[in-house]
This record gives C-alpha cells, sequence and structure tokens, in this order.
C-alpha cells in the first residue's frame, strides 16, 4: 500500500546526507561506545564493521524489491497476517526509539540551557516542530538535514582542530589494557545505537527516485560515519584519559576544554546548538517511519492521520520511561543493544532468509 504524499520523492543524495546527519546525532550526545575507556577507538572500528553487516540486511531487501518499505516487504514474504505483527513490531520500535530521543534532548536541555522551564514544555515545543516538518514530507526533512550536514561536519572538523592542544597521545596507552570484553561491548553499542537505528531508514528507501545501488549508498554512509565516529572518539580519549568513562556526556565534556588564547573558549553553546538540530533530524524520522509503518500496517492511504497519536505517544513516553537521565543512560549502554537485536538483526534476517528460499524454489 504506497503512502506517498505530494513531497515523496528524494534523490540518492538527499537519503545518504539525511542519514548522515541522523548518524552523526547519535555519536554526539550519549555516552556510547566508551565502555573501554581509553581503548574505545578500538569499540569504534570493531562496530563500525559490525553496523556494515546490519545495514546491509535491509539495504539487500529494499534493493531487491525496490519501491516496497521493510513493511511491505514482510507482507510479501510473510503473508497479510506475519506481515501485520512486523508492522507493529517497527511501529512500536519507531515510538520507543523516540521517546528515548527526545527524552535525551529535553533532560540535556533542560540541564543545560533552560533549568528553570519543564521538560514537558520543552518537549511539546519539539514534537510539535517535529510533527509540522513530518506533515509537509520527507522532501522538507531531506532539506533541513542538507542544511545541518554543514554544521555538522564542519563543527565536527573545528572542534577536533581546537582540541588539539588539550590532547595527550598517551591517553590511549597501553592499548588493549581495557580487555575485549569491554571493546566488544562498546562495539556493540556502536552497532546497535549509533548504527542499528538506522533500520528506520527501510521505510524511507521507497521514496528514492533511483533505487537502484541504495546498498552502496547506505553502506558507503555508514563506512564514513565510522570515521568521523573514530576521530571523535579518539579526540576524545586523547583529552579526558581514563574519565571519559565516568561522564554523561563525553562529547560535551570534551568542548568545555577548548580554550585558544583569550578570544576562543567557553564554545559548548555553539556545539550544543549543533547537536539540537540533529536530535531535531532524528526525531523527525522517527516519527515518518513510525507513521508509516503504522499506515502500511492498517492498510491506510495518508501516513499524516498519524502524526498526532504518534507525536503524543513520543511525548508520554518520554515522560515516563525513566525517572531521570542516570537510568536513561544506564539502560542505553547495557539494555538496548540487546532489546534492539530482534529489530536490527533477526526479523530482517528472517526475511532475508525466506526471500532466498523463495527465489530458489522458482530457480527450480
Amino acid at each position: 500500500m504506497e503512502t506517498y504524499g505530494p513531497n515523496d520523492r528524494i534523490s540518492k543524495l538527499e537519503l545518504w546526507i539525511l542519514m548522515f546527519v541522523f548518524t552523526m546525532g547519535s555519536s554526539l550526545n550519549l555516552q556510547i561506545g566508551y565502555a573501554a575507556g581509553h581503548d574505545s577507538w578500538i569499540s569504534a572500528i570493531i562496530g563500525t564493521a559490525a553496523g556494515l553487516g546490519i545495514n546491509w540486511i535491509y539495504a539487500f531487501l529494499c534493493e531487491k524489491y525496490p519501491k516496497k518499505s521493510l513493511v511491505e516487504i514482510a507482507h510479501l514474504l510473510l503473508g497479510p497476517y506475519a506481515g501485520k505483527l512486523v508492522g507493529l513490531l517497527y511501529t512500536w520500535y519507531g515510538i520507543f526509539l523516540g521517546a528515548y530521543v527526545l527524552r535525551n534532548f529535553t533532560d540535556l536541555t533542560g540541564a543545560v540551557l533552560l533549568p528553570r522551564t519543564p521538560s514537558v514544555t520543552i518537549g511539546c515545543m519539539m514534537i510539535c516542530v517535529v510533527g509540522w516538518t513530518v506533515f509537509k514530507g520527507v522532501e522538507v526533512i531531506c532539506r533541513c538535514a542538507i542544511i545541518l550536514l554543514v554544521l555538522t561536519v564542519g563543527s565536527t572538523l573545528v572542534i577536533q582542530l581546537l582540541l588539539i592542544p588539550d590532547m595527550d597521545p598517551k591517553a590511549v596507552l597501553p592499548i588493549f589494557e581495557s580487555g575485549w570484553m569491554s571493546i566488544l561491548k562498546g562495539a556493540g553499542q556502536i552497532a546497535t545505537v549509533t548504527f542499528g537505528e538506522t533500520i528506520l531508514f527501510s521505510m524511507l528507501i521507497p521514496y528514492v527516485n533511483q533505487s537502484a545501488a541504495v546498498q552502496k549508498t547506505v553502506l558507503s554512509m555508514v563506512a564514513i560515519v565510522g570515521v568521523f565516529i573514530a576521530i571523535q572518539v579518539l579526540a576524545v580519549v586523547l583529552v579526558l584519559g581514563e574519565i571519559t568513562n565516568d561522564q554523561l556526556f563525553p562529547s560535551y565534556t570534551a568542548l568545555t576544554y577548548i580554550a585558544v588564547g583569550d578570544f576562543i573558549e567557553r564554545i559548548e553553546p555553539f556545539g550544543f546548538t549543533v547537536w539540537i538540530f540533529n536530535e531535531f533530524t532524528k526525531l523527525c524520522v522517527c516519527l515518518f517511519a513510525t507513521t508509516l509503518a503504522l499506515s502500511q500496517t492498517t492498510g491506510s492511504r495518508d501516513y499524516r492521520f498519524y502524526i498526532i497519536p504518534i507525536g503524543l505517544l513520543t511525548l508520554l513516553g518520554s515522560i515516563i520511561i525513566h525517572p531521570n537521565q542516570l537510568d536513561v543512560v544506564a539502560f542505553v549502554k547495557d539494555i538496548w543493544p540487546l532489546y534492539s537485536i530482534p529489530f536490527l538483526i533477526l526479523v530482517p534476517l528472517f526475511m532475508l532468509f525466506v526471500s532466498l528460499v523463495k527465489r530458489k524454489r522458482w530457480n527450480v
């Protein structure tokens, strides 16, 4: 069931840019991938390799079945009842993920920028702007991402350069001191949180006007973001050293160290502004993909009908999921990588298996 609107076509480049901004937004705030302390840069490399595998599965399915989302492919491969179950699963995943993104936004904004403003007010303002953007369509979301790409890439490079005077090369030594368990734990966080959440783009790929070679678009994005994340993690480790794993927001903490002369310092507000726009983009993708999944599950032709109820559920979820930010960070670091495995790996892998079996039968 197609659910396209007036602004319903994007190019492969626009998809790449939107995915880039979305994925970088996951790496700029929470303490993701730092479980190995000063060996976290190794986790970033391994996590990127695992992320390539996770993204290949759904990209392969979407390229094999052009102009169909993951939910539509599930209906085709598994039948109407199992397909609806898959649609409901990814609707739940999108709402849950959106709630965590919004909660992270309200917590950090309240702590850094608006300490006297109720988090509910901050969340309402953000969800209203996101809902309006999603209502206007995927093309508008991509145009916002194009603007944010310049800010994201430019700020990341400038910040790493400004941090060089505070870097200590000895902070990464001795290598592998943390042990493989900690390194793999950090790699699992990066693979499932930073790169795994891109499973939502399996709902957006049908909007690409040239669906051929979509695998190349997705995997090249993962590889390039992986390079950025490895550089960023290494820079944070070189600055913070052994206290990296003790920080709620390591990247933000590293920004406080920047001081060039007496005129370039206290640039945290700039980094925070870039992060806000990244969270906005991420929430737009979460809400858009979730409304699409639900509309295709129920057979509705217009996803916009579900924007308000899904938006309200996301806002409500962000309020009730955890009592404080410490619980949010603990859940995302320790529980989310395991919780998300069925959505990121098991269901897409099973669909891939069914697809290959059916193709083999047809060939026979």
